[in-house]
């Protein structure tokens, strides 16, 4: 939640009105204007964080120590350091540079767990994991001000910071609720069943949502391709174009992870067989990430009119999905129901951002093309139910369906379909 209200939404505000500037030169000022206002309104709040650590605690955790005082102000401070990274972050983006981009963010992985191991070990607890955070975010931002330096003009512009905010500030509000769809799930099934039930559905989600690794990786080079795409003239029929490639990857994941994500986890938990019934959750996830990767691809018209406003009301609109399913479907059928109610709160994410992308901004979709792979993918699932085998026999038969329909795709997407800039 820190993270979402610190950042204002500058990150998606300083992408939008990049791309709209002329200049070098304003785009310098941008970037400059866009780091010391994020960097200074992420200083008030830490400060008000550092001052309210008494009322957050007994808020969030129910209690009010020093300790708990201590662990909320260093969890702020890794937001605050973090504000320092994400124009540096933008930038690298925008330039496409994806391997300083991965190095970096190694380097932080790397200094965060070496810390994590070392803190733990010597009897720091719950605050190691803390101080490791903050620390390896301080790094970070260290390591990327080189990057801010040279790219940024030591401005401040009303001017430019007001696009962008009225862009980014409708981000927050859509972030938070993004956080509630997320989450009210674990919270709603915890009023019907067991813990242990609330815990066996998070494994399956877990399993279920590494769909979600593909959007990750997708999504950084997708806002800069699509912007940068925007102000051309044929940009609709190569957006639509690059869409279907980019559903057809997704699909084929969203078919491996239902395929085979149930499969493993039973392997991986031989002497838990309680934990087994998670595998039924994981292809229903599955497919709610992909209704959500189906909301990032055709939800591009939002970004391109700078209508920002629509997406806390899309995302009102699936939270509330999402409560009102998980009330009505947990009490019959336990943890299916919640993992249901993800799936029609992703729908409805999905189908109206796509139905409001497209009254702003046509883009013409290859409906026939897209209808085809997703019929090719029900299929591909439908032989891997009735396949017979357990344990690696049937995991590896179903991955040859998966590897199949993986091939079919890689034939049906046209060179032309793939951008050199993704």
């Amino acid at each position: 939640m820190a993270k979402i209200v610190f950042r204002l939404g500058l990150d998606s505000g300083f992408f939008r009105v990049h791309y709209d500037l002329e200049t070098e030169g304003e785009r310098r000022a941008l970037a400059g204007t866009v780091a010391f206002f994020g960097a200074g309104v992420g200083a008030l709040f830490f400060a008000g964080a550092i001052v309210g650590a008494g009322g957050l605690a007994r808020l969030v955790l129910d209690a009010d120590t020093a300790a708990l005082r201590r662990l909320i102000v260093l969890v702020a401070a890794d937001v605050w350091l973090g504000t320092f990274a994400f124009v540096p972050l933008a930038v690298l983006r925008i330039q496409d540079r994806p391997g300083l981009f991965s190095a970096l963010s190694v380097l932080r992985h790397a200094v965060n767990i070496v810390l994590k191991v070392v803190l733990v070990m010597k009897g720091l607890g719950v605050a190691g994991v803390a101080w490791s955070d903050a620390l390896a975010t301080g790094v970070f931002s260290l390591a990327l001000l080189p990057i801010l330096f040279r790219n940024a003009a030591p401005v401040f512009s009303w001017r430019l910071l007001a696009p962008a905010l009225g862009f980014g500030l409708p981000k927050v509000p859509h972030g938070i609720l993004v956080q509630a769809l997320n989450l009210a799930d674990r919270k709603i099934l915890d009023l019907f069943v067991s813990r242990a039930e609330v815990g066996i559905y998070q494994l399956g989600y877990t399993f279920g949502g590494t769909v979600k690794f593909a959007l990750s990786a997708f999504e950084p080079a997708w806002q800069p391709f699509v912007y940068a795409q925007a102000r051309q003239p044929e940009a609709p029929v190569v957006l639509a174009r690059v869409v279907t490639s980019a559903f057809a990857v997704f699909l084929a994941v969203c078919l491996a992870v239902a395929s085979l994500g149930g499969g493993l986890l039973v392997l991986m938990t031989p002497r838990n067989p309680a934990f087994w019934t998670a595998a039924g959750i994981v292809p229903v996830v599955a497919l709610a990430y992909l209704l959500h990767g189906a909301f990032l691809l055709g939800s591009i018209g939002i970004g391109i009119e700078k209508r920002a406003r629509f997406y806390p009301m899309i995302t009102a609109a699936a939270a509330a999905t999402n409560v009102a399913g998980n009330f009505l479907l947990i009490p019959r059928f336990g943890i299916a129901g919640a993992a249901w109610a993800t799936v029609a709160s992703y729908a409805v994410m999905a189908g109206l951002g796509v139905g409001i992308s497209r009254r702003l901004y046509p883009v013409p979709f290859e409906t026939g093309r897209l209808a085809g792979l997703l019929t090719g993918a029900i299929l591909a699932y439908g032989i891997s139910l009735i396949l017979p085998g357990d344990g690696i026999t049937g995991l590896m038969a179903r991955g040859a369906v998966v590897a199949a329909f993986a091939v079919v795709v890689a034939m049906a997407v046209r060179p032309r379909d793939r951008a050199p800039e993704l």
